[in-house]
Protein backbone atom coordinates (compact mmCIF):
# COMPACT_ATOMS: atom_id res chain seq x y z
CA UNK A 1 0.00 0.00 0.00
CA UNK A 2 1.07 3.60 -0.48
CA UNK A 3 2.51 5.38 2.51
CA UNK A 4 0.26 7.73 4.42
CA UNK A 5 2.33 10.73 3.32
CA UNK A 6 2.18 9.91 -0.39
CA UNK A 7 -1.47 8.97 -0.26
CA UNK A 8 -2.27 12.28 1.38
CA UNK A 9 -0.29 14.17 -1.25
CA UNK A 10 -2.17 12.42 -4.06
CA UNK A 11 -5.52 13.08 -2.42
CA UNK A 12 -4.65 16.76 -2.03
CA UNK A 13 -3.95 16.92 -5.77
CA UNK A 14 -7.35 15.41 -6.44
CA UNK A 15 -9.08 18.15 -4.49
CA UNK A 16 -7.36 20.98 -6.35
CA UNK A 17 -7.50 19.70 -9.93
CA UNK A 18 -8.35 22.22 -12.63
CA UNK A 19 -11.60 21.30 -14.41
CA UNK A 20 -12.26 18.03 -12.50
CA UNK A 21 -14.62 15.36 -13.77
CA UNK A 22 -17.68 14.71 -11.60
CA UNK A 23 -17.80 11.73 -9.28
CA UNK A 24 -15.72 10.14 -6.57
CA UNK A 25 -12.98 7.60 -7.40
CA UNK A 26 -13.80 4.14 -6.06
CA UNK A 27 -10.38 2.48 -6.42
CA UNK A 28 -7.41 2.39 -4.10
CA UNK A 29 -3.72 3.29 -4.09
CA UNK A 30 -1.39 0.28 -3.97
CA UNK A 31 2.37 -0.14 -4.37
CA UNK A 32 3.84 -1.95 -7.38
CA UNK A 33 7.67 -1.92 -7.53
CA UNK A 34 7.67 1.14 -5.26
CA UNK A 35 5.36 3.02 -7.63
CA UNK A 36 2.14 4.42 -6.20
CA UNK A 37 -0.56 2.94 -8.41
CA UNK A 38 -4.27 3.57 -8.62
CA UNK A 39 -6.07 0.23 -8.91
CA UNK A 40 -9.71 -0.51 -9.58
CA UNK A 41 -10.96 -4.07 -9.74
CA UNK A 42 -13.08 -5.13 -12.71
CA UNK A 43 -16.34 -7.00 -12.37
CA UNK A 44 -15.48 -9.73 -14.91
CA UNK A 45 -14.12 -12.45 -12.63
CA UNK A 46 -13.39 -14.75 -15.59
CA UNK A 47 -10.86 -12.34 -17.13
CA UNK A 48 -8.60 -11.48 -14.19
CA UNK A 49 -5.45 -12.08 -16.20
CA UNK A 50 -6.43 -9.32 -18.62
CA UNK A 51 -5.83 -5.72 -17.53
CA UNK A 52 -5.74 -2.14 -18.78
CA UNK A 53 -2.90 0.19 -17.82
CA UNK A 54 -3.42 3.95 -18.18
CA UNK A 55 -0.32 6.12 -18.66
CA UNK A 56 -1.21 9.70 -17.80
CA UNK A 57 -0.46 13.07 -19.27
CA UNK A 58 1.95 15.45 -17.50
CA UNK A 59 -0.66 16.19 -14.83
CA UNK A 60 -0.21 12.78 -13.27
CA UNK A 61 -2.30 10.67 -10.93
CA UNK A 62 -4.93 13.20 -9.92
CA UNK A 63 -8.71 12.91 -9.95
CA UNK A 64 -9.52 12.76 -13.67
CA UNK A 65 -7.49 9.66 -14.60
CA UNK A 66 -8.95 7.87 -11.59
CA UNK A 67 -12.48 8.64 -12.75
CA UNK A 68 -11.52 7.47 -16.25
CA UNK A 69 -10.11 4.23 -14.82
CA UNK A 70 -13.36 3.62 -12.95
CA UNK A 71 -15.45 4.23 -16.08
CA UNK A 72 -13.23 2.09 -18.31
CA UNK A 73 -13.25 -0.74 -15.77
CA UNK A 74 -17.03 -0.58 -15.54
CA UNK A 75 -17.40 -0.67 -19.34
CA UNK A 76 -14.83 -3.39 -19.98
CA UNK A 77 -15.07 -5.52 -16.86
CA UNK A 78 -11.26 -5.54 -16.56
CA UNK A 79 -8.92 -4.49 -13.77
CA UNK A 80 -7.34 -1.08 -14.44
CA UNK A 81 -4.01 0.24 -13.15
CA UNK A 82 -2.54 3.76 -13.28
CA UNK A 83 1.09 4.06 -12.17
CA UNK A 84 2.27 7.41 -10.84
CA UNK A 85 5.26 7.68 -13.17
CA UNK A 86 6.30 11.02 -11.65
CA UNK A 87 6.40 10.06 -7.96
CA UNK A 88 4.08 12.94 -7.07
CA UNK A 89 6.06 15.44 -9.16
CA UNK A 90 3.37 16.21 -11.74
CA UNK A 91 2.64 19.52 -13.43
CA UNK A 92 -0.45 21.08 -11.86
CA UNK A 93 -3.41 20.90 -14.21
CA UNK A 94 -4.02 24.66 -13.83
CA UNK A 95 -1.28 24.82 -16.49
CA UNK A 96 -4.20 24.30 -18.92
CA UNK A 97 -5.93 27.52 -17.92
CA UNK A 98 -6.41 29.74 -20.95
CA UNK A 99 -5.60 27.00 -23.46
CA UNK A 100 -7.87 26.65 -26.54
CA UNK A 101 -10.84 24.43 -25.76
CA UNK A 102 -12.61 24.18 -29.13
CA UNK A 103 -11.29 24.24 -32.71
CA UNK A 104 -10.62 27.75 -33.93
CA UNK A 105 -9.98 29.21 -30.48
CA UNK A 106 -6.96 31.49 -30.48
CA UNK A 107 -4.89 32.66 -27.55
CA UNK A 108 -4.51 36.38 -27.02
CA UNK A 109 -1.05 37.95 -27.16
CA UNK A 110 -1.09 38.17 -23.38
CA UNK A 111 -2.17 34.54 -23.17
CA UNK A 112 0.64 33.47 -25.48
CA UNK A 113 3.20 35.35 -23.40
CA UNK A 114 1.85 33.81 -20.21
CA UNK A 115 1.95 30.34 -21.76
CA UNK A 116 5.52 30.86 -22.98
CA UNK A 117 6.52 31.86 -19.48
CA UNK A 118 4.96 28.72 -18.00
CA UNK A 119 6.71 26.54 -20.57
CA UNK A 120 10.05 28.15 -19.75
CA UNK A 121 9.75 28.09 -15.97
CA UNK A 122 7.57 25.04 -15.31
CA UNK A 123 7.34 22.63 -18.22
CA UNK A 124 10.91 22.81 -19.46
CA UNK A 125 12.57 21.84 -16.17
CA UNK A 126 9.88 19.20 -15.59
CA UNK A 127 10.55 17.58 -18.98
CA UNK A 128 14.24 17.37 -18.09
CA UNK A 129 13.45 15.70 -14.77
CA UNK A 130 11.14 13.20 -16.45
CA UNK A 131 12.99 12.67 -19.72
CA UNK A 132 12.75 9.33 -21.52
CA UNK A 133 15.92 8.00 -19.89
CA UNK A 134 14.23 8.42 -16.50
CA UNK A 135 10.65 7.47 -17.32
CA UNK A 136 11.07 4.51 -19.66
CA UNK A 137 12.83 2.25 -17.11
CA UNK A 138 9.96 2.88 -14.68
CA UNK A 139 7.42 1.93 -17.36
CA UNK A 140 9.34 -1.20 -18.36
CA UNK A 141 9.72 -2.44 -14.80
CA UNK A 142 6.05 -1.75 -14.04
CA UNK A 143 4.76 -3.74 -17.02
CA UNK A 144 7.13 -6.64 -16.37
CA UNK A 145 6.16 -6.76 -12.70
CA UNK A 146 2.46 -6.94 -13.55
CA UNK A 147 3.17 -10.17 -15.40
CA UNK A 148 5.57 -11.72 -12.88
CA UNK A 149 3.98 -10.69 -9.58
CA UNK A 150 0.34 -9.87 -10.39
CA UNK A 151 -0.12 -12.88 -12.72
CA UNK A 152 -1.23 -10.69 -15.62
CA UNK A 153 -1.28 -12.43 -19.01
CA UNK A 154 -2.63 -9.73 -21.36
CA UNK A 155 -2.23 -5.94 -21.18
CA UNK A 156 -3.83 -3.07 -23.04
CA UNK A 157 -1.76 0.08 -22.60
CA UNK A 158 -3.56 3.42 -22.91
CA UNK A 159 -1.62 6.64 -23.14
CA UNK A 160 -2.68 10.28 -22.91
CA UNK A 161 -0.43 13.00 -24.39
CA UNK A 162 2.93 12.42 -22.60
CA UNK A 163 1.86 8.86 -21.79
CA UNK A 164 1.03 8.25 -25.44
CA UNK A 165 4.70 7.97 -26.36
CA UNK A 166 5.31 5.26 -23.76
CA UNK A 167 2.18 3.42 -24.82
CA UNK A 168 3.57 3.22 -28.33
CA UNK A 169 6.96 2.08 -27.08
CA UNK A 170 5.49 -0.80 -25.05
CA UNK A 171 3.38 -1.73 -28.07
CA UNK A 172 6.44 -1.79 -30.30
CA UNK A 173 9.87 -3.33 -30.01
CA UNK A 174 9.67 -3.63 -26.20
CA UNK A 175 6.94 -6.30 -26.51
CA UNK A 176 5.34 -5.33 -23.21
CA UNK A 177 1.72 -4.74 -24.26
CA UNK A 178 -0.74 -6.83 -26.28
CA UNK A 179 -2.86 -3.93 -27.52
CA UNK A 180 -2.69 -0.14 -27.23
CA UNK A 181 -4.90 2.92 -27.38
CA UNK A 182 -3.43 6.41 -27.77
CA UNK A 183 -5.49 9.44 -26.80
CA UNK A 184 -4.28 12.75 -28.28
CA UNK A 185 -0.72 11.40 -28.23
CA UNK A 186 2.30 13.69 -28.27
CA UNK A 187 6.09 13.49 -28.77
CA UNK A 188 5.63 10.84 -31.48
CA UNK A 189 6.87 10.53 -35.04
CA UNK A 190 6.37 8.17 -37.95
CA UNK A 191 9.01 5.75 -36.64
CA UNK A 192 6.90 5.01 -33.58
CA UNK A 193 4.01 3.99 -35.84
CA UNK A 194 6.28 1.93 -38.08
CA UNK A 195 7.52 -0.01 -35.05
CA UNK A 196 4.07 -0.92 -33.68
CA UNK A 197 3.50 -4.66 -33.43
CA UNK A 198 0.13 -4.93 -31.68
CA UNK A 199 -3.48 -3.84 -32.39
CA UNK A 200 -3.49 -0.04 -32.10
CA UNK A 201 -6.33 2.47 -31.84
CA UNK A 202 -6.14 6.24 -31.54
CA UNK A 203 -8.65 8.77 -30.22
CA UNK A 204 -7.80 12.03 -31.98
CA UNK A 205 -8.90 15.62 -31.59
CA UNK A 206 -10.32 17.60 -34.47
CA UNK A 207 -7.56 20.16 -33.90
CA UNK A 208 -4.34 19.19 -32.13
CA UNK A 209 -1.11 21.16 -32.25
CA UNK A 210 0.76 18.21 -30.67
CA UNK A 211 -0.49 15.59 -33.16
CA UNK A 212 -0.89 17.32 -36.49
CA UNK A 213 -3.25 16.35 -39.30
CA UNK A 214 -0.19 15.61 -41.44
CA UNK A 215 1.30 13.19 -38.91
CA UNK A 216 -2.06 11.55 -38.28
CA UNK A 217 -2.56 11.00 -42.02
CA UNK A 218 0.93 9.55 -42.34
CA UNK A 219 0.28 7.29 -39.34
CA UNK A 220 -2.96 6.06 -40.91
CA UNK A 221 -1.12 5.18 -44.12
CA UNK A 222 1.65 3.38 -42.21
CA UNK A 223 -0.77 1.26 -40.20
CA UNK A 224 -2.97 0.56 -43.23
CA UNK A 225 0.06 -1.11 -44.82
CA UNK A 226 0.52 -3.25 -41.70
CA UNK A 227 -2.36 -5.53 -42.64
CA UNK A 228 -1.47 -8.03 -39.92
CA UNK A 229 -2.15 -5.44 -37.20
CA UNK A 230 -5.71 -4.17 -36.60
CA UNK A 231 -5.82 -0.38 -36.32
CA UNK A 232 -8.42 2.34 -35.88
CA UNK A 233 -8.45 6.12 -35.79
CA UNK A 234 -11.36 7.86 -34.08
CA UNK A 235 -11.43 11.54 -35.00
CA UNK A 236 -13.76 13.41 -32.67
CA UNK A 237 -15.65 16.55 -33.65
CA UNK A 238 -15.45 19.86 -31.81
CA UNK A 239 -12.35 18.92 -29.83
CA UNK A 240 -8.79 20.03 -29.19
CA UNK A 241 -5.84 18.38 -27.46
CA UNK A 242 -6.78 17.03 -24.02
CA UNK A 243 -10.44 16.20 -24.61
CA UNK A 244 -10.08 12.58 -23.48
CA UNK A 245 -8.44 13.37 -20.14
CA UNK A 246 -9.32 16.98 -19.27
CA UNK A 247 -12.72 17.66 -20.87
CA UNK A 248 -14.92 20.57 -19.87
CA UNK A 249 -17.84 18.87 -18.07
CA UNK A 250 -20.09 21.77 -19.07
CA UNK A 251 -19.50 21.31 -22.81
CA UNK A 252 -21.76 18.49 -24.13
CA UNK A 253 -19.87 18.16 -27.43
CA UNK A 254 -16.54 17.63 -25.67
CA UNK A 255 -18.12 15.29 -23.12
CA UNK A 256 -19.56 13.19 -25.94
CA UNK A 257 -16.06 12.87 -27.41
CA UNK A 258 -14.67 12.00 -23.97
CA UNK A 259 -17.23 9.21 -23.67
CA UNK A 260 -16.38 7.99 -27.17
CA UNK A 261 -12.73 7.71 -26.16
CA UNK A 262 -13.63 5.66 -23.07
CA UNK A 263 -15.86 3.42 -25.19
CA UNK A 264 -12.99 2.89 -27.62
CA UNK A 265 -10.62 1.92 -24.80
CA UNK A 266 -13.09 -0.60 -23.38
CA UNK A 267 -14.12 -2.12 -26.71
CA UNK A 268 -10.53 -2.38 -27.96
CA UNK A 269 -9.59 -4.26 -24.79
CA UNK A 270 -12.53 -6.62 -25.02
CA UNK A 271 -11.74 -7.34 -28.68
CA UNK A 272 -7.96 -7.70 -28.52
CA UNK A 273 -7.09 -9.02 -25.05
Amino acid sequence: MATETTEGKLDACCLTEYRPLPGTPRGQIIKIVDVDTYFVSGKDQTSKGKVIVLLTDIFGLVKNPRIIADEVSEKSGFDVYIPDLFNGDAVHSSFMKGMPEVPGDKMSIGGKLNYAGKVLTQLGPWIVRHRQGVTLPIVEKFFKTLRTERYVTRIEAVGYCFGGLYTMLVGGSLHLADAIVGCHVSMTNKTHFEQLEVPAAFACAQEDNLFSDALRTEAQHILARKTEIPSKFLITNGTTHGFASRPNPDNPVIMEAYNQANDLIAEWAKTHL
